[in-house]
Formats: structure tokens, C-alpha cells, sequence
């Protein structure tokens, strides 16, 4: 009996008699590995559509876990993996050039768009003609909410016109158009729309005229769609393609508030708050001693230089400033102390030293700063009791030793990183593994490289030498003499 391909890999599951049935188990467990690694498929440059159907029982990049897709683009392109009854999940990733999405699909239903640059991990539902794809990610928040990924400002990715993140260091939502910048705040009105798609409309009415696409933010199913997938005039927004049948649709505008400006003379002193009126509305000469209160002249009112013989307090004695024989006090009212060192650009930023708040102090501290500038690349460290001094950065050894690569037979070292470069095959013997030995081996060759093991030690928990074939890759970590040699 012929071998069937009906499982969701498209390996062969040998009939009954099968007088192959060894080469076709074999050929099937290769299949299966490969079906746990990384995949690349490239698009035909320029394509708007493209198809990755799973051969049946033979090797196939579209039937890796992790599926790249490359080529160039020069717009927005519809990939169909086929065929349209295989379930599983897969990670996608849009390694295209010229800076457009991908939109992965099986059939009529729900699709799943990928921003170039990026990864989503989705799984197809097998349903046939009317299969769909689904985020994995958004799906298992379902419509109430959606979490965004979330990072401080050092963690920004490279930007990608359109990303959205959540910023832990300013505690803020932020986005990605030629800059990252925060999103919201000031004077701003934000408008909701809310829509179900019915597979035949485009055009949607929506609560609030935004002015541009570049004021909304429109999800599908809760999936951000990019702004070339849409145009607004006015108050209508209208989709280059029709929403499925179902679909959710949300759109949020966002228009500046309307602040106006008062005729003259119409604010009156109630409507003033207390100390607003500046200099100008002041008649010269109105102002004498008797409206000026206590600590109320400003630096430039006086002389060009003050002479304080003893000391001088400026602020008042309990939160204030007070400078006395060398030595400067910064008192305050309930907030630690700041001293803040500004740029000579219009005071457009600064440097901020402050205090530690009263909660994590023990007794007070006192740094005394080293005698000289130090050398290059030093930095400065403490004894412990408050005296500083330069130091150089100790580097740690590598874990790992540099790549190599190899045509022939090998027998590998801990630490080792090879790759395997031939035609025919040969063999990498593992080294007498001691725990936390490590060795990467990569397959780039188009011959089998046979994994041996060194002596009686295991892999995997077996008494068997291993094999990797084209395009694969593996770690090995020595764990134990029952585990021996286990892949990560």
C-alpha cells in the first residue's frame, strides 16, 4: 500500500506492506527535523502575490518552524501557505527588502500582517477553502485588551515606521515615525469608532474627523493595520481592501483642542490667578518699597557682583541654599536636593545630581573625589568607606572559542563553534564531556555530518550517535552521566 500524507508536516506515514516502509520512516523522521528548525523562501522580486505549498514527503524550507521570507518588494504582498487543510503554528518572519508588509493567508478567512523587519508567531486552522490565519499573540488576549511589548529607553529596537512599544524608564506609550517619540498628552481629543466588517464594504463613517491618516490608529481583530492600507477624508476612512466578513474594526482619532483666545479687556481680576500680572502692566514709578515684599528682589536688580564677607543664605535656613567657608548646603521643603548642570544652548538641558531619599539612608555620606583626571576607559570605584579612585574594567574570557570551519572528520574541543562545510559526509566527535561543556555545531554543507559520541557517554539520554542534516544546527550541553550530551 502507497505511503499517505494527510498529517499536518506532509511526512509520509507508510501503508501496510509497504516495501519501503524503512526508507520512507527515515526519510520522514529527516522531515520531521526539519519541520523543528529555520526555514528561508524568497518572493519573486516585486510580487504581489506568492504561494508556499508543502511538498508532500520531501524536504521543504515552508515547513520549518521558523519561516523567513526575502526578496525585494516594492509593495505589499499576500503569501498562501497551502495546502489550505494543514494545522499547526509557525513563527514568520518579514526579512524582505524595500520596507513593506507581508500578509501571510490559507483561505477566505482571517489574515495576519507582518511590518517588514519584524516576526509574529501565527497558526494556521486548516479549515479549507475558509481557513484562517491567527496572531498567536493577539488572540490569546482576546478583544478586551492587548498587551505591547515593553522595554526601557535603552531597549529601543531599531525603529520601524508605525512600531508601538510601552517605555518603562518615562513610564509612557511611545511610537515609531522617522523618531521615537511619546504618544499622547497635551491638548489633544481622541475619538473611538467601532465597526464590523462584512467582506463587500471599504468606506466607514467615523465619529470624528481626524484630518489625516497619520492622526488614527486602526486595528483589525485587534491587529494595528499600516496607514498605506487606508485613506481618510474627511470623516470617512475607506480600506484599499474590504474587511472579511466579521471582522472587528477600531479606529481611534486623535484632533487638537480648540483653546480661545479672549477679547480685550474682558479678564477681569477674578479671573487672574494670584501673582500672575508680570512687569508690563505695571506703570513706571508705581512701584514703591511698601509693594515689595520681603526676600521679593531678584538677581537682576542688583549690582553685578555681591560681596558676602561670612556666609550667605538664599532661600531661608531650613530649605534653602546657604554657601559659608567652602562649603555649599542644599536644603528643601520635602523633595531630596537637585543640583542640575545645564548646557550652554539656551539652557535646553542638563546634568542632575540629587540625594537619595531619606527612606534608603543609614547615616549620612561623604565621597572624597581621587587627585587626578585618571587614564582612558577607567571608571570610578569606591573602598567602601567613601573614597573614590580610578579603576580598569576587568573583561571575563569567552565562554566559547572562535568559529571554525570543517570539511572532514573532527573531534571537538568544549567551547568549540564549528560549521560544516562539504559535499560528503563525515563525523564531529564530541569531546569527554565534563558538566556545562558546550559545543555548536552548523550543517552548511550537502553532506550528513554524524554527531558521535565520545566513548560510552550518551546523547540525549541515549546510547546512539546523532545526525545533522543541510541547513541545520544544534548545541549540545554535557549534563550528567544518565543525560550525557543534551540538546538545547
Amino acid at each position: 500500500m502507497a505511503a499517505t500524507y494527510v498529517n499536518n508536516l506532509r511526512v509520509a506515514e507508510p501503508g501496510n506492506g509497504d516495501a519501503n516502509w524503512g526508507v520512507t520512516t527515515n526519510s520522514s523522521l529527516e522531515i520531521i527535523g526539519e519541520a523543528l528548525g529555520i526555514g528561508s523562501e524568497a518572493i519573486t522580486t516585486n510580487a504581489d502575490t506568492h504561494t508556499s505549498t508543502v511538498a508532500d514527503g520531501a524536504s521543504d524550507q515552508a515547513r520549518a518552524f521558523h519561516l523567513k521570507y526575502t526578496g525585494t518588494l516594492d509593495s505589499a504582498c499576500t503569501i498562501t501557505i497551502a495546502p489550505n487543510t494543514m494545522k499547526r503554528v509557525q513563527i514568520i518572519e518579514n526579512a524582505t527588502s524595500g520596507g513593506h508588509s507581508i500578509i501571510i493567508s490559507q483561505g477566505s478567512g482571517a489574515n495576519v500582517t507582518i511590518l517588514n523587519g519584524t516576526k509574529k508567531i501565527i497558526y494556521l486552522d486548516g479549515a479549507g477553502s475558509g481557513a484562517a490565519v491567527v496572531d498567536v499573540t493577539t488572540a490569546s488576549f482576546g478583544s478586551q485588551a492587548f498587551y505591547l511589548p515593553a522595554g526601557s529607553t535603552g531597549n529601543r529596537p531599531t525603529g520601524v515606521a508605525g512600531a508601538f512599544r510601552y517605555n518603562s524608564t518615562t513610564s509612557e506609550f511611545e511610537g515609531y515615525t522617522d523618531a521615537w517619540g511619546s504618544i499622547g498628552g497635551g491638548a489633544t481629543n481622541v475619538s473611538l469608532t467601532e465597526a464590523t466588517g462584512n467582506g463587500s464594504t471599504t468606506a466607514f463613517t467615523l465619529s470624528t474627523a481626524p484630518g489625516t491618516e497619520n492622526n488614527t490608529q486602526v486595528f483589525l481583530d485587534g491587529v494595528y493595520q499600516e496607514k498605506g492600507t487606508y485613506a481618510v477624508s474627511g470623516s470617512t476612512l475607506t480600506f484599499s481592501t474590504a474587511p472579511p466578513n466579521g471582522t472587528s474594526i477600531e479606529v481611534t482619532g486623535f484632533t487638537e483642542s480648540s483653546v480661545g483666545t479672549p477679547g480685550d479687556g474682558t479678564v477681569t481680576l477674578a479671573k487672574m490667578a494670584a501673582n500672575s500680572v508680570d512687569s508690563p502692566q505695571y506703570v513706571d514709578g508705581s512701584i514703591d518699597t511698601a509693594h515689595i515684599a520681603d526676600d521679593q528682589v531678584t538677581g537682576a536688580k542688583l549690582a553685578n557682583s555681591v560681596d558676602v564677607t561670612t556666609g550667605v543664605t538664599v532661600g531661608g535656613a531650613s530649605n534653602g541654599v546657604a554657601i559659608t567657608n567652602g562649603q555649599i548646603a542644599l536644603k528643601n521643603s520635602g523633595t531630596v536636593s537637585k543640583l542640575d548642570f545645564y548646557c550652554e544652548q539656551s539652557n535646553a538641558h542638563y546634568t542632575r545630581l540629587q540625594s537619595a531619599p531619606h527612606g534608603s539612608y543609614s547615616g549620612n555620606v561623604v565621597l572624597t573625589l581621587p587627585a587626578s583626571d585618571g587614564d582612558a576607559s577607567q571608571f570610578l570605584q569606591t573602598n567602601g568607606s567613601g573614597v573614590t579612585s580610578w579603576a580598569t574594567v576587568s573583561i571575563p574570557a569567552s565562554a566559547y572559542n572562535v568559529w571554525l570551519v570543517k570539511t572532514g572528520a573532527f573531534t571537538a574541543a568544549s567551547g568549540d563553534q564549528l560549521v560544516c562545510a562539504s559535499g560528503s559526509a563525515f563525523t564531529i566527535t564530541l569531546p569527554a564531556g565534563s558538566a556545562g561543556n558546550t559545543v555548536i555545531i552548523s550543517n552548511a554543507g550537502a553532506g550528513l555530518v554524524t554527531i558521535a559520541r565520545n566513548g560510552s557517554q550518551k546523547i540525549n539520554s541515549v546510547a546512539a550517535d546523532g545526525t545533522l542534516p543541510n541547513g541545520n544546527s544544534t548545541q549540545l550541553v554535557y549534563t550528567n552521566d544518565t543525560i550525557g550530551w543534551f540538546q538545547v
